[in-house]
């Protein structure tokens, strides 16, 4: 494998690791630390681990949350709720599944996502 070439497999921020800013990236992404910021994957699925503890406002095709996440999510495909997630958000999405006892605090709106995932990709072009 040479220098350029990246595994397969979802980019990952590990538990004990906490970054505060603006995150996007090409590929899935799997946090299990702390993030405190933007996360602008579009076109990818992003994993909240049990151990993490998010306060973001998310863009992504799909959002799997196991851990404790503050703020907004826009989700194309749909947002998952495991049993031992904590939430706190507004979600746009056309479908949402929460695992008997998640724990989750906030509003869904089904009928915008789609034209909140075309502002947010042309937010990120300008950027």
């Amino acid at each position: 494998m040479d220098a350029h070439t990246r595994p397969e497999g979802p980019s990952r921020l590990p538990a004990g690791l906490t970054v505060t800013g603006d995150l996007s990236s090409d590929h899935d992404l799997s946090i299990d630390g702390t993030f405190d910021g933007q996360i602008t994957i579009p076109e990818q699925h992003l994993t909240i681990g049990k151990s993490a503890r998010v306060k973001a406002k998310i863009v992504a095709r799909s959002v799997t949350v196991a851990g404790r996440l503050d703020g907004t999510i826009t989700a194309t495909e749909r947002v998952r709720l495991d049993v031992t997630a904590s939430v706190r958000a507004h979600m746009q999405t056309p479908s949402l599944s929460l695992a008997e006892g998640a724990q989750f605090s906030g509003s869904v709106d089904p009928s915008r996502t789609e034209a909140a995932m075309l502002v947010a990709k042309y937010r990120q072009k300008q950027a």
